[in-house]
């Protein structure tokens, strides 16, 4: 079954989304998660049947903007501004040594609630020495809750050389879609996913990552507002399939782990000025 890093069996962890590496401020501009993450049930506790399982939480804060941030005139706007601050809980059963089932549930505001406008400006204003971006009809504050399921699993085909997939789905107010995600994983590392449990993360390793996330989705919020009213003062359109390019790099140590991840997305809407959005994801972790 899977190891835990030495006696560590709780993390806390840091992990940024930022499109601003590579000179751009749009569509999604950035996400700031938090989260801490412990083993519940251990396969070594008196019954062989025990799944190992771990509870994760996570709070977390996306900010999208259109790419003429600055202007108030709407028939400028390729994306809608909006906010979307949340609080997930994530159980992971561990049905191998290389594949896991989890299921979590988010709940959390958009709109004002979501502080996504103050951080934002505040953000260009003190560290960027921007002016405020505009906010003008934003997505609507509102309360949401979601519900995800997802299987993951690792296939080696060598020693240094594996194969990661996952199936997913998603159920809420705020987001409806489903999907997968596949690449190769190059390196020492032994983790079932990129970006899965940081526990996963044994000893000293490191590996390259390249791989492909697909998705459809048949609802979200942050660009067409409600299923069930009009609230929203500014909607579009959105495309239903998307999907992801991703490169990667982890590195851990016993009591550390780092990611790099480069995202390049493909369009949320048709009107977006620019076929892919770059940004790239930063994580760190320490364990205890």
């Amino acid at each position: 079954m899977i190891s835990v890093i030495g006696n560590a069996q709780e993390y806390i962890d840091l992990h940024v989304d930022n499109d601003l590496y590579f000179n751009t401020d749009w569509y999604y501009s950035s996400g700031i998660f938090i989260g801490t993450g412990k083993q519940r049930v251990k396969s070594n506790d008196g019954d062989k049947a025990l799944k190992p399982q771990f509870v994760h939480w996570t709070l977390g804060q996306e900010i999208y903007n259109p790419k003429k941030r600055y202007s108030n005139d709407e028939s400028t706007f390729d994306y809608p501004f909006g906010g979307w601050l949340f609080l997930e809980r994530k159980l992971q059963t561990y049905i191998d040594s290389v594949s896991i089932f989890e299921w979590s549930v988010k709940f959390g505001v958009t709109g004002k609630a979501s502080f996504a406008p103050y951080i934002q400006n505040l953000y260009h204003k003190n560290v960027l020495g921007l002016k405020d971006l505009s906010w003008e009809k934003a997505v609507p504050q509102s309360t949401h809750l979601n519900i995800s399921f997802q299987y993951r699993k690792r296939f080696n085909l060598t020693n240094q050389v594996s194969l990661l997939i996952s199936g997913f789905s998603n159920l809420g107010t705020q987001r409806i879609g489903l999907g997968g995600r596949f690449g190769a994983l190059i390196g020492t590392s032994k983790i079932i996913s990129f970006t899965g449990n940081p526990l996963e993360a044994v000893g000293k390793a490191f590996a390259f990552y390249l791989g492909t996330r697909q998705d459809y989705r048949i609802h979200d919020y942050m660009v067409s507002g409600s299923l069930f009213n009009d609230d929203a003062p500014f909607v579009m359109s959105a495309i239903h399939y998307k999907n992801n390019i991703e490169l990667g790099y982890v590195f851990h140590t016993e009591r550390w782990k780092s990611f790099f991840l480069f995202n390049l997305v493909s369009k949320d809407v048709e009107k977006q000025n620019k076929n892919r959005h770059k940004y790239l994801s930063i994580g760190l972790t320490r364990y205890f």
